[in-house]
């Protein structure tokens, strides 16, 4: 496949977008992002696909590498599913997402940044609800 470079092609303009995660206890963490282009989609789209991975397999999971699964970020469906899986396994085992957790306070709040710019990024829409207690990714126009 090859990459058609079109230098006459205007600016694709910035992005604005909130990121809320909410967890299975009702607690919410947020954050205000712009996204100043969309070239990061493929280095988002390997880091939720590296954790999803690595999650797996510290779970004891057998992890059987298919040749057809990859980090695909026009994949929403799968990207949505790998999201909230880790997402879920942070909340259950950590608490990453809530005022108190288990994890170190530097570490916590640097997977929460990345992992909310990587959802901002791979996500469509502007208003993105991470839903851990009904399972749901969605444009969350309508939280209070």
């Amino acid at each position: 496949m090859s990459l058609i470079i079109n230098p006459n092609a205007p600016p694709v303009p910035p992005q604005e977008k909130r990121v809320t995660l909410k967890t299975r206890s009702g607690e919410m963490v947020s954050a205000d992002l712009t996204l100043q282009d969309d070239k990061g989609r493929q280095s988002a789209a390997e880091y939720i696909h590296h954790l999803f991975q690595s999650i797996r397999e510290k779970l004891g999971e057998v992890v059987i590498t298919q040749v057809t699964e990859s980090a695909d970020p026009n994949d929403v469906a799968e990207n949505k599913r790998r999201i909230l899986y880790i997402a879920a396994f942070h909340d259950s085992m950590f608490g990453t997402f809530n005022r108190v957790t288990k994890l170190p306070e530097d570490e916590r709040n640097e997977f929460v940044e990345i992992f909310l710019l990587a959802v901002a990024t791979l996500m469509p829409g502007r208003n993105i609800l991470v839903d851990l207690g009904k399972g749901t990714i969605s444009d969350g126009a309508g939280l209070s």
